[in-house]
């Protein structure tokens, strides 16, 4: 079977998008996204930043036994430029132990629980940041923002709502290229209606054919086999809950999802 060029196809869709994006809005500010760079990681003043190596990337993604994907609303600029989402380190050095910010100490406390708890449920106190940042740096993993122009802190439901539908041809594009096993959606408020996440409606309407296991978990089956789950999760920036409550109500539930369906974790 021909290899797929994940990197090439997923470009090819960022250039469309973003040729889009110029001729349509006036403050563009287009901020790619995609697998996650698989190049050395560089220092600079007060960041830093994965390198690119599309050969790596693609064999790491074609390989991979269970893709992951998270799926967020925008890019938080500060009303700055924007930035390539997949060179993020989440540190402020390569070299760095320190997790500074919620959102990337979440996305990386998540990965690692959802690696980890394919046997024996992985606490949060079961590991440590070096560790969570070594899976966050090493493991199969894409970085989807369904809003491709960077924004601020926030972003009414409303706003986001006419973007997706605005791009969701692209959207729908990007998400089937990628083809992730785990798509976790973050963006569940109380607010919304059907799932109350606008990201997992836009897949249920959309993309995937997705049923309700809990609150926390969607999934596809194909030839009565669990093909894809969709995780229903906060904001990964979000306070109203602590980061250990966040954590082991998502992880948790996935584990009793995969006890009950062992099948899935060899599905590729």
């Amino acid at each position: 079977m021909e290899k797929i060029d994940f990197v090439k196809l997923n470009q090819d869709i960022l250039d469309e998008w973003e040729a889009r994006i110029n001729a349509k809005e006036k403050e563009p500010n287009f901020a790619p996204d995609g697998i996650l760079y698989r190049g050395k990681p560089e220092d600079y003043a007060t960041y830093s930043e994965f390198t690119e190596n599309k050969e790596k990337e693609n064999k790491l993604w074609s390989e991979a036994p269970i893709r992951y994907m998270f799926l967020t609303k925008d890019q938080n600029a500060w009303g700055d430029d924007a930035w390539d989402v997949r060179g993020e380190t989440g540190r402020k050095q390569k070299d760095s132990e320190s997790i500074p910010y919620r959102f990337y100490r979440n996305l990386m406390y998540i990965l690692y629980g959802l690696t980890h708890s394919l046997d024996k449920l992985c606490g949060y106190d079961d590991f440590t940041n070096q560790q969570a940042i070594k899976e966050y740096d090493e493991a199969p993993l894409a970085r989807i923002n369904v809003k491709k122009q960077a924004g601020s802190s926030s972003i009414a439901n409303g706003t986001l709502e006419q973007y997706i539908n605005d791009y969701k041809d692209l959207l729908k594009k990007q998400v089937e290229l990628l083809d992730a096993d785990v798509l976790v959606c973050c963006g569940y408020s109380e607010s919304v209606g059907e799932t109350g996440n606008l990201i997992l409606n836009f897949l249920k309407e959309n993309v995937y054919d997705f049923d309700k296991f809990d609150d926390w978990i969607y999934f596809e089956k194909e030839d009565d086999k669990v093909k894809r789950i969709a995780i229903n999760a906060w904001h990964l920036s979000y306070s109203g809950v602590s980061q250990r409550d966040f954590y082991e109500g998502l992880v948790s539930s996935y584990h009793n999802f995969i006890q009950k369906h062992p099948e899935f974790v060899k599905h590729r």
